[in-house]
């Protein structure tokens, strides 16, 4: 049996992404060109030689299963190792849709107890960071802990209201759990990972669900716990990303191509499924004689005869002659044609830019602001934003000479001609 299984929270729905979470769980966006968010969970537990997990998911989950597969990727599949996928079910007891983190845990108890295992790793699939499991492990082990929370200390301006926080007594035992609280009474927070002893998880699970609270792991089971059961904090002071919102995921992205504090994905080894799209088919990012590239993340198969500034672009990106693409993130097979000029936009796949279109904060003000390309590059390198972002869901076509001003959200099955004529409704999702 194994010594620890893991279970990931990947069926969650968010709507502060708008239309890239609108037909995807959160889990399977893509980030950094050619992975997904889910890699990093999948990434930690191989090169922490976790043989053993079940995947939960609910909301759209065709793209993640597809991505995902039996595991191969990430040496999560043959023998004496699994990948289980679990989606909601119908069986001889209650069941439904899973209403809450803890209720999906609840549900698939009978997966934990057939693995048997000491210690129940609990993750989310949607948080970016590189970390090695076995010394969390180990401590929570060593410190006899019926469940170990992982704390980050954040700075004082990135304490939110979106974090759990931690009050810490000795020896990092934790005496005060506050989920979500209006005002930060710590700077400690909890990064949404934990390690239960099995039958602790199992008895917590069947009390929650017996006395019919809420659902959710973080609000109705872990403060709950502490006082009552033994409670320790992990410490964890590498790059954590949380990602709560799109504004959210274009400063990551920005802060990927931040030469002053660079966060390296290939030194962190991102396993990632190399089917997708043909990527391990993909040829070398080629950029002509005339093109200009600053401060940008270029995938395989991406090709550049423009003009491409502090962008972030997936495989099979196109960027004809005199187009200019600055503060973007384009996904996979995005093609931008001659003379089309983009700022602050976050595209989605497939989708297609017409000749001399103007979409994002350039529609406003003609040209591209050009940032200097020594050092930070302005002041983007930390995240800030170029304007209100313009989010473009997947195979959106824009016409040629179309105008899409900033802060617009472009649905799917847009196309529309003569748009430079007729004017967007203030907050419109069209």
């Amino acid at each position: 049996m194994p010594k620890a299984v893991a279970m990931i929270l990947a069926g969650g729905h968010v709507d502060s992404f708008g239309i890239l979470t609108r037909y995807r769980p959160k889990a399977a966006l893509p980030f950094a060109g050619f992975y997904r968010l889910i890699d990093f969970a999948l990434s930690n537990l191989s090169h922490s030689q976790i043989t053993h997990a079940g995947l939960i998911i609910q909301y759209q989950p065709a793209s993640l299963i597809e991505h995902v597969g039996v595991g191969e990727y990430w040496d999560l599949h043959g023998v004496g190792r699994l990948l289980k996928i679990l989606p909601p079910y119908v069986g001889p007891r209650s069941t439904e849709w899973f209403t809450g983190t803890a209720d999906a845990l609840y549900q698939n108890l009978n997966f934990i107890e057939d693995m048997n295992a000491e210690d129940v790793l609990i993750l989310s699939g949607e948080h970016i960071y590189n970390m090695d499991y076995r010394p969390l492990i180990e401590f929570h082990r060593e410190s006899g802990a019926d469940v170990t929370l992982v704390a980050k200390d954040m700075p004082p301006d990135q304490c939110s209201r979106r974090f759990g926080y931690i009050r810490l007594g000795e020896k990092r035992e934790i005496v005060e759990y506050y989920e979500k609280p209006d005002t930060p009474p710590t700077q400690t927070v909890s990064m949404g990972v934990y390690v239960f002893r099995r039958q602790a998880l199992i008895e917590w699970l069947e009390h929650n669900a017996s006395y019919g609270r809420g659902r959710n792991l973080a609000i109705d089971v872990i403060p709950f716990m502490v006082g009552s059961s033994r409670v320790m904090a992990y410490p964890f002071d590498g790059d954590w990303e949380y990602l709560g919102d799109t504004e959210a995921y274009f400063r990551a992205h920005q802060r990927l191509l931040d030469t002053s504090k660079p966060v390296c994905l290939v030194e962190w080894e991102v396993m990632t499924n190399m089917k997708d799209r043909g990527l391990s088919s993909r040829v070398s990012a080629r950029v002509g004689a005339a093109a200009e590239v600053e401060r940008s993340m270029l995938s395989p198969g991406v090709r550049i005869e423009g003009t491409v500034r502090g962008s972030v672009l997936s495989p099979g990106v196109v960027v004809e002659r005199g187009a200019v693409v600055e503060d973007c993130i384009l996904m996979h097979d995005i093609l931008v044609r001659q003379g089309a000029r983009l700022r602050g936009v976050v595209a989605d796949k497939d989708v297609v830019f017409g000749e001399n279109s103007r979409v994002g904060a350039v529609a406003a003000g003609g040209a591209s602001r050009r940032r200097p390309s020594n050092g930070r590059a302005g002041a983007l390198a930390a995240g800030v934003l170029p304007g209100p972002l313009t989010v473009l869901g997947k195979g959106a076509q824009v016409e040629a000479g179309s105008v899409i001003p900033a802060g617009k959200e472009i649905s799917q099955d847009y196309r529309r001609e003569g748009a430079a004529d007729l004017p967007f409704p203030e907050g419109a999702v069209l």
